[in-house]
């Protein structure tokens, strides 16, 4: 029980430390320091680059699985078509929250700009970043 108490007291006192901390979508675009604009042109680009990249993290996790030894090809497409329709959810689920969550978490302030599209990138970078943990090159397991 004391673990307990003491994981979620640090938790309560560190959580304000991790709100502190930028967003992907603040760090490719800082509303603070651009216009209008020019911040709606800079999400729109940086949201279709993270789209990109998040495609080449795909991409690359497929590889992966593909350099895996001690698998059957047929193992192989089974995980590489279940990663492919996980992702297609990850991407339905992150539309949604992104479409239909985020601008209410916003409110009506549109100084950090489209919030959507904010949304799709700082979800896109979490997913890289799962992927990438996920599928190292060469890790062979």
């Amino acid at each position: 029980m004391k673990p307990l108490i003491v994981s979620a007291l640090l938790l309560a006192l560190a959580g304000p430390a991790f709100a502190d901390q930028p967003r992907p979508s603040q760090l490719a675009c800082d509303s603070k320091k651009i216009g209008a604009k020019d911040l709606a042109d800079c999400l729109r680009a940086a949201a279709d680059r993270s789209d990109k990249e998040l495609a080449g993290s795909l991409a690359a996790a497929i590889k992966s699985i593909d350099a895996r030894s001690g698998l059957l090809a047929a193992q192989k497409n089974r995980w590489k078509r279940s990663l492919n329709d996980s992702q297609a959810l990850w991407l339905n689920w992150r539309d949604a929250d992104c479409q239909d969550v985020a601008p209410f978490e916003a409110g009506m302030s549109a100084k950090g700009g489209d919030p959507r599209l904010g949304c799709i990138i700082d979800h896109n970078a979490q997913r890289i970043e799962e992927l990438k943990s996920r599928y190292q090159p060469g890790d062979g397991s």
